[in-house]
Parts: structure tokens; sequence; C-alpha cells
């Protein structure tokens, strides 16, 4: 019995002019997401676990309203989609699977800032290495420092390609890879907005992709300031690499983190540092 040819699906289709968005990759133009009903955003946040511990909390749900995406909208477009009015994109699994909240932090629109990067812009393992650092530093009552974290990563530019992502500095790794690949999360993103009741939850970072994301070797110590430069001294003295999904796994859970952070030999270095943040802000 001769055997059924099977071809490829046909390409999808680009719904956007590529005149409108001269700048972007075919692949970007082509991604467009399938989370298009209101069943799907009632599904993801009904979930009760990520209802519980992930974006859709309920004291978040007055400053940032999580939407479908209307069928054929790229993921790279601007506010020309909707008239004027802001949003950002952000993928399902950052959200399921990495945990991170919304709105977003002063630390994580700060380093979008820095590096001119939209949340749908990093890549799920490097938004993976953002909440396990802010996790650390809220254990060890560090503030999270963005030259402190850009002292330990580098901003890395994937290939030809405009998707942004952290790599650990050799020598001097804190933190590990949150998980070796991801699958099938490309064209699964929500459209996030800010409510009326804090018009700012998108201020302050870039909410669209860009063609001009900044890349960056890590700070050296020279650059930072003196507590910033304490802090890097004290985590890379530790000698320990801090495992990113256990500490997004137990971020609640204190006894799991007390244990965990038990096998530091010198972790009373860090908690002395704390002090030393609050008298450099009284200054």
């Amino acid at each position: 019995m001769a055997k059924t040819k099977t071809t490829a699906p046909p390409p999808l289709p680009r719904s956007y002019n590529k005149g409108e968005y001269d700048w972007a990759p075919d692949d970007l133009l082509d991604e467009c997401s399938t989370l298009n009903s209101v069943d799907d955003v009632e599904a993801h946040r009904g979930d009760p676990a990520l209802y519980n511990f992930n974006a859709f909390h309920k004291t978040h749900d007055s400053h940032v309203l999580v939407c479908r995406v209307k069928p054929g909208v790229p993921v790279c477009v601007d506010s020309r989609d909707t008239g004027g009015s802001p949003f950002f994109f952000l993928y399902q699994m950052v959200l399921k699977r990495v945990g991170l909240r919304l709105p977003l932090t002063p630390f994580e629109r700060e380093l979008l800032t820095e590096i001119n990067t939209a949340p749908a812009q990093l890549h799920p393992n490097s938004w993976a290495f953002v909440r396990g650092f802010q996790i650390l530093c809220g254990y060890l009552g560090v503030p999270s420092s963005v030259d402190v974290f850009l002292h330990f990563f580098e901003v890395k530019k994937q290939g030809k390609s405009l998707w942004m992502s952290f790599s650990g500095v050799a020598g001097c790794i804190i933190l590990t890879l949150f998980q070796n690949s991801f699958k099938g999360w490309k064209g699964k993103f929500f459209k996030v907005r800010a409510t009326k009741y804090d018009p700012t939850a998108l201020e302050g970072f870039p909410l669209y992709w860009t063609d001009k994301p900044i890349t960056m070797k890590a700070l050296a110590l020279d650059q930072l300031a003196p507590v910033d430069r304490d802090v890097c001294k004290a985590l890379a003295g530790l000698g320990v690499v801090f495992d990113t999904a256990k500490l997004i796994a137990n971020e609640f859970n204190a006894h799991v983190l007390s244990t965990y952070f038990g096998i530091c030999p010198c972790l009373f270095i860090l908690h002395e540092l704390s002090w030393l943040y609050e008298l450099a802000c009284s200054a």
C-alpha cells in the first residue's frame, strides 16, 4: 500500500502590513495569540493554585486588567492597534509557570527600562532569574537593586532575533537556570491594561517590542555604589548557586525557605547588610 504523502500546514498569514512594523522580523509578525476568548482568561484565572500564587491574585485585580487578545494581532504591535490606549502583552507561561505577579514591581520596571525591553520581549527563563533574585533579596532583607542584578548577569540578544535574555557571568553564578527548555509557549499571550483605580500600573517601563533593546556586559564592582558593591561581594562570597525553581515554588513557604537557606555557611553576612541599606537611605 502506497504511503500517503503528508504536507506541512500552510504558514500563518501576516495579518498586518509589513510596512506598519517594518523593523519586525517575520516570525514576530506571524506570531498571534490563541488566547482569544473570555473563556481563556476565566479558565486561566480560575485555576485555584494560579489565582492564589501568581498574577491573578485578589489584591492585584484592582490594578490591572488581563484581557484576551483579538485573533490575528501580532505580538509586536503597539498602541496604534488600540487607538492610543496603552497596554502590554505577557506570555501565559510567565504568569503560570514562572509566577510573575502584576502589577510589575519597581525593580522590574527599572530593569526593563535599563535594557529597553518590553515584558513580552524577555525570555521566560530570564523572567525566572528576575523573580528568583527578588525572592532571594526579600528573604535576606536587602532591597532588590538593578545594579546588583546587572553585576551577576549579562544582557544578551538571542542571535539575530529581538528576543532578550539574561546570562549568568562565568565564575559568578548565583542562580540556576529555571528550566532547560520551554515548549509550546509562543502564541499564548494575554493583553494587560491598567484600570481606572491605578492608572500608573503601566508607567515606568517599555510596553511594546522595540528594535533597539540594549545589550550589556555585567557591571564591574567599581561601577557600583558602595552598598551595592558590598552586597555583590557578600553574595559572591557565599559560594552558593541558589536553585531558582525552588525559590519560586516556595516563595511563600517560610519553613521550606528557612531550611533551604540554612545551607549557606555565612548567610549572616548578608543579613547584616540590610541595616547598611537603611543607613545609606537615611544619610
